[in-house]
């Protein structure tokens, strides 16, 4: 079974925009359907559309405008944790606008607002990843709001 997250946020990018930023942070390739790839991991980045916004971000407290989605492969768990990193790289370099970073589409594991990130102190795969670690003693944690849970 795929682990994926989800990362919405009030960032107003361009599909293309977005997707270029993204593939960039994780050193993917922008395929002919748009999806960003790299081993072990597939990423799709839009643009939400009016009227096509998802209820979440409301409930973060913030207007939803992109969504990225990270679906990690089951098969090539042993890009797990460097994807993981890159993944946290990607919501860090979006965190000009507010933003969330659900995991399976309901628990908050990395919240942006007023331009702080701010990791879920309660998700203890931060810390237990060598390549996230290091994140803890630059960035704030703390217990965040689960409004989804």
């Amino acid at each position: 079974m795929a682990i994926e997250y989800t990362y919405y946020s009030a960032a107003d990018l361009t599909t293309e925009a977005l997707r270029s930023q993204v593939a960039a942070v994780l050193g993917g390739t922008v395929t002919e359907d748009g999806t960003v790839v790299r081993d072990g991991l597939q990423t799709t980045a839009y643009h939400a559309d009016p009227g096509d916004e998802a209820v979440a971000p409301g409930l973060f407290g913030f207007r939803h405008r992109i969504t990225v989605r990270f679906r990690f492969s089951a098969v090539h768990r042993e890009f797990e944790e460097h994807n993981t990193a890159l993944m946290a790289s990607v919501v860090i370099g979006l965190a000009g606008a507010d933003g969330v970073l659900l995991f399976n589409g309901e628990e908050a594991v990395i919240q942006v607002t007023g331009g702080a990130v701010i990791f879920n102190a309660e998700w203890d795969d931060w810390a237990e990843n060598p390549e996230t670690a290091p994140l803890l003693t630059q960035f704030p944690s703390r217990v965040l709001p689960q409004p989804l849970l």
